[in-house]
């Protein structure tokens, strides 16, 4: 009869369990979904989505009629059609803010921008080169912003302030008065629309909403399925980019990119707001920033970084322009605006505040319990006792 030994290296262990089944089809995505709107991370963008709901909510019962609703195709159109600009430099803005930076020099560029493409076209300049001349603008202040911010470690904040004069300096050298558009292939593209629906359910999808949809879609891409995005959010951590270089990641290149970005945003907006106004004026776009940041915080961005989505900003512009529909239908001054929107960016600066204690406090306590963990893992990890011994 024959006996089976035992090794002496396995002898006390459990048998392994079977691999536990994973989950599949519906209720496999119901429970991945479950797990995102539990995570910390998205409440603030939960917040947002919320916040839209309830105002179109609010709308939908007080201005609706037996003949009209509120929430319809037209209101989301011309939401768009009159945000567009805003939109484009929010989304511009999110990449800057995602590093921990911030870029005030967004609206005098705007309005730079608009007053370059106006004397360009009023001096016989070909369409194209004036539209790339915009958009080049923009993004040689964005070039500007970085190099000071990275290479001479100037503070964001004021490396964009003093762009921000530099702009605005600018726009003054080029006219002090209103410059009139009236070039047939700019105001060609500016009234170019697609219609939908018929009589008093018309709406319209322009060249500004197209521009600015693609510029959305390119920033999601760029932000979450590219190494690019990686190391955008990765600057965010508050660590000075040590832990993206240690990744691997290119840190130095990616803190200039991201105010490129921004600045060709600016310029992209600029044209849009040109479009919408048919004008250049040096005094466009003042607090023209203020609105994007506040979009961009509505719509979940942390300031300090590292944590915020392109559709949490677009959910917020959509916020800013209900607001503004809300002021409008009531017969309130233009200024009610401001109040209502700082009141909304406070309620959710706050709960920024609430959920950076809430990690800063998890963290501590992770740490204090780590050197009890280790030796348990320890323990865990050391070979069980034989009978030899």
């Amino acid at each position: 009869m024959t006996s089976t030994q035992t090794p002496s290296s396995t002898r006390g262990l459990a048998p392994t369990p079977p691999p536990a089944k994973t989950p599949s089809g519906l209720g496999a995505t119901a429970r991945r979904w479950g797990h995102r709107v539990a995570d910390r991370r998205y409440l603030p963008v939960a917040g947002t989505l919320l916040t839209l709901v309830l105002i179109l909510v609010i709308g939908q019962m007080r201005y609706s009629t037996d003949t009209r609703s509120f929430v319809n195709m037209r209101l989301f159109s011309n939401l768009f059609v009159d945000n567009s600009y805003l939109l484009v430099l929010a989304v511009g803005m999110t990449f800057v803010i995602l590093t921990g930076g911030i870029d005030l020099s967004v609206g005098a560029v705007v309005a730079l921008v608009g007053l370059v493409v106006a004397k360009l076209l009023i001096a016989g300049v070909a369409l194209p080169l004036v539209l790339a001349a915009g958009v080049l603008t923009g993004a040689l202040f964005g070039l500007l912003i970085g190099v000071l911010v990275h290479y001479f470690q100037i503070q964001p904040f004021i490396a964009s302030l003093a762009a921000m004069f530099l702009a605005r300096g600018l726009c003054n050298v080029v006219s002090v008065q209103s410059l009139s558009i009236d070039d047939k292939g700019f105001t060609d593209l500016a009234s170019w629309r697609l219609k939908f629906g018929e009589g008093r359910d018309i709406w319209y999808v322009n060249l500004s909403m197209i521009v600015a949809l693609v510029v959305v879609l390119v920033a999601v891409y760029l932000l979450h399925y590219t190494r690019f995005g990686r190391t955008v959010y990765g600057l965010g951590a508050g660590d000075g980019g040590q832990a993206v270089g240690l990744m691997g990641l290119r840190a130095a290149r990616t803190k200039v990119w991201v105010y490129v970005i921004s600045g060709t945003c600016a310029g992209i907006a600029g044209i849009l707001f040109a479009f919408y106004t048919r004008s250049g004026f040096n005094l466009t776009g003042i607090g023209m920033e203020l609105d994007a940041i506040a979009s961009v915080v509505i719509g979940g961005a942390m300031l300090t970084g590292g944590s915020g989505f392109v559709l949490g900003t677009v959910a917020g512009v959509m916020v800013y322009g209900l607001i503004q529909v809300l002021i409008a239908r009531e017969g309130l001054d233009s200024w009610w605006t401001k109040v209502f929107i700082g009141a909304v960016l406070l309620a959710f600066v706050l709960l920024q505040r609430a959920l950076t204690s809430t990690r800063a406090g998890r963290r501590r306590s992770n740490r204090e319990e780590s050197p009890g963990r280790s030796r348990r893992f320890r323990a865990a990890a050391a070979p069980p006792p034989t009978a030899d011994a």
